[in-house]
C-alpha cells in the first residue's frame, strides 16, 4: 500500500502545464533616433551599449569612445574614423562614426559584431530588432505611416491562456486595444495596451480568454486603435487566426496488477482571471472492495 500510494503521488507531480517561453518584446529609447546614411543604418552607441551591459567613456582628446564590457576586450572607436581597436586587433567598420545632437552613431553591422547578437532592420516598420538572452529589443526610427503589426502568435497557431501577444504599432496617442473572438463573432476576451506614436513601437501583452468546451476552438485575435473621438472608428487593425486551446485539462492513467486495479484521473478548469480549479479522483479496487477518494483544490497557474 505505500508503494502504491507513493507511485500515485509521483504521477500527480508529474502532471504539470507549461508553455514555452517566447521572446518578450522590449523598446529601446533614446532620445537621438537610428538614422539611414549613404545606404547604412546608424545606431546610437550609447544606449545600445548600456542596455547590453557595457560602460561607454567619451575622450574628448581625439574624439576617441571606449566601450568596456564584463570578460570583454576594450573597443575604441575613433570620430570619422573607418579603423577601430577590439582588444589587441584592428578591425575595419564599413563606415565611420559621426556625431549628431550630441550622440554617437555606428553602423549597425558593428554592434552585431562587438556584442555578438542578431541584428536585423524592418523597413516596413522602420524598426532595427536586437535578439539576445530571450529579448528581441526594438529600436525605432520615426515613421509617417501608422498602423497595426501582430507579430506573436502566428497564423493558425494553437495558444493557451494566457495568450502572450506581442508586435509592433504606431497609433493614435499610442493607445490599443486587444480582442480575442470566437467564430461567431463573440468576443471571449478584451483588454488594452499602449504601444507607440509617430513611430512603430511594440507592445506585449497576456490576454486571458474564456473557452469552457473540452476541445479546442478556431478564433481570431483582433489588436486595434480608435480614433479617440467616442465614435468607435477604427483607425488602425490586424487580425491573427489561432486556434484557441481548450482550458479544461484532464490526465487519466490505469493500471492492472493480480487482482488490484488503479485509476487516476485529473482535470482543470481554468478561469479567465488566471485560477483554476484542479479535481483529482482515484479508484483502488480489491476483490469484494472498492475505496474512491476526492480531491478539489483552488491553485493558481503560471
Amino acid at each position: 500500500m505505500r508503494i502504491l500510494t507513493i507511485v500515485l503521488l509521483s504521477l500527480l507531480a508529474a502532471i504539470v502545464w507549461a508553455q514555452g517561453q517566447p521572446l518578450i518584446y522590449t523598446p529601446i529609447l533614446s532620445d537621438v533616433p537610428p538614422q539611414i546614411r549613404d545606404g547604412r543604418m546608424f545606431v546610437p552607441l550609447r544606449v545600445i551599449s548600456e542596455q547590453f551591459g557595457a560602460a561607454v567613456q567619451w575622450i574628448p582628446r581625439g574624439q576617441q569612445v571606449i566601450i568596456t564590457q564584463a570578460d570583454q576586450p576594450t573597443i575604441r572607436l575613433t570620430i570619422g574614423s573607418t579603423t577601430a581597436s577590439v582588444g589587441d586587433r584592428t578591425v575595419m567598420l564599413d563606415a565611420a562614426p559621426y556625431i549628431t545632437s550630441g550622440r554617437t552613431l555606428v553602423p549597425l553591422r558593428f554592434i552585431s559584431e562587438s556584442y555578438g547578437i542578431s541584428v536585423s532592420y524592418d523597413a516596413a516598420t522602420r524598426t532595427v530588432r536586437l535578439r539576445q538572452q530571450g529579448h528581441l529589443y526594438v529600436l525605432s526610427l520615426p515613421s509617417t505611416r501608422s498602423g497595426v503589426v501582430t507579430e506573436m502568435p502566428t497564423e493558425n497557431q494553437l495558444v493557451r491562456n494566457p495568450i502572450l501577444v506581442q508586435g509592433v504599432a504606431n497609433v493614435f496617442e499610442g493607445h490599443l486595444e486587444i480582442e480575442v473572438r470566437d467564430t461567431a463573432g463573440r468576443v471571449i476576451a478584451h483588454t488594452f495596451t499602449t504601444a507607440g506614436m509617430g513611430a512603430f513601437y511594440p507592445f506585449s501583452e497576456r490576454v486571458y480568454y474564456n473557452n469552457p468546451s473540452e476541445d479546442a476552438i478556431d478564433g481570431v485575435i483582433v489588436v486595434f486603435s480608435r480614433d479617440g473621438r467616442g465614435n468607435g472608428r477604427i483607425l488602425a487593425q490586424d487580425t491573427v487566426k489561432v486556434r484557441l486551446a481548450s482550458q479544461v485539462s484532464t490526465f487519466k492513467i490505469g493500471f492492472r496488477h493480480a487482482r488490484t486495479a488503479v485509476r487516476l484521473d485529473y482535470s482543470r478548469l481554468s478561469g479567465i482571471d488566471g485560477q483554476g480549479y484542479g479535481r483529482l479522483i482515484g479508484y483502488l479496487s480489491w476483490p469484494g472492495d472498492d475505496l474512491r477518494w476526492h480531491l478539489r483544490a483552488l491553485y493558481r497557474f503560471l
